[in-house]
This record gives structure tokens, sequence and C-alpha cells, in this order.
């Protein structure tokens, strides 16, 4: 695996995951309840088009991230970027054993889950970044990645306020 096509892997991974979320999201708030243990899931936003201004964010950030990790050769970034992500996939099966059915995000999540497992591995192989540095960098970027995804839900609770 070559540098330049494993650092494009994880927004591919994310849009894959995020495009079963987007289409499956407002259908699924229907008829299920988006409450677990009080917390709405998906910020109860049920219109594809203010969820795909959320997705796109996100996906900006993945493909900056694997562009500036490309040009400064830093497979670490893109390795710490992982986790986070592996963490969300698990999430997702979470809410499917919480809510005892499917749901949106489940398939891909377990779909993904294995294959990202191996593409972390494949990128540490290329990361010769020393344990310190793994830690700070996840750290970071577990920070950076919950902040995002708290902001997004924010813009997202907002609009769709605004558009009730």
């Amino acid at each position: 695996m070559i540098n330049f096509s494993s650092y494009w892997v994880l927004p591919l991974l994310f849009m894959f995951h995020d495009f079963e979320e987007l289409v499956f999201v407002p259908y699924w708030l229907k008829d299920h309840s988006p409450k677990i243990h009080g917390r709405v899931l998906f910020v109860g936003v049920n219109r594809s088009d203010i969820l795909a201004a959320g997705i796109w964010e996100e996906f900006c950030i993945y493909s900056l991230l694997a562009a500036s990790a490309y040009i400064i050769n830093a497979p670490l970034l893109i390795a710490t970027a992982v986790f986070p992500y592996l963490f969300h996939l698990i999430i997702h099966l979470v809410f499917v054993f919480n809510k005892r059915t499917y749901v949106p995000g489940a398939i891909t999540a377990i779909i993904e889950l294995p294959i990202t497992i191996v593409y972390l591995y494949l990128l540490s192989a290329l990361t010769k970044a020393l344990l310190w540095e793994w830690i700070i960098v996840i750290i970071i970027m577990f920070i950076f990645f919950i902040s995002n995804l708290k902001f997004i839900h924010w813009i997202m609770a907002k609009a769709m306020n605004k558009l009730r």
C-alpha cells in the first residue's frame, strides 16, 4: 500500500458509512423513538438535506486531513484519526443492542469494522512515530472530532428548529 492511496481510505470509509445514515435516518425516525438513555440519536434530524450538510462538513475535514497527511508525509495523522472513527462504528452497534432493532449506520458499521481494523494495522506499519506521539495525537484527534461532532449537531439542531 503506498502512502497516497492509504491516506484516502478513511474519507472513503466515512462516506460509505454516512451514505447509509443519510438515506435511512429520516425514514427510521418516522417509526422509531430517537432516544437512548435520554439522549436523542441523530439530534432528531429527520431531513436529508440537513444531515447532508453535516456529513459534507465532516467529509471536508477528513479530506483536508488526508491531503495534509500526504503533503507532509505524516501517516500518523490518518492512523490516529481512525481511532475516533472506529469508536463511532462501535457506538452504532451499541445503539443496535440498546434499541434491539436496526439503527441507521449499523450495516456499514458491521461491514467496516474489520476493514477499519486492518486499515489501522497497515497504517501503523507506515508510521514511525513513538508511543508517546501516538498517545498525544490520538487524544488530540478525539478532542477534535468530538468537539466537531458537538458543533455539527448544534448547527443541525438549530437548522431543524428554524425550518419547523
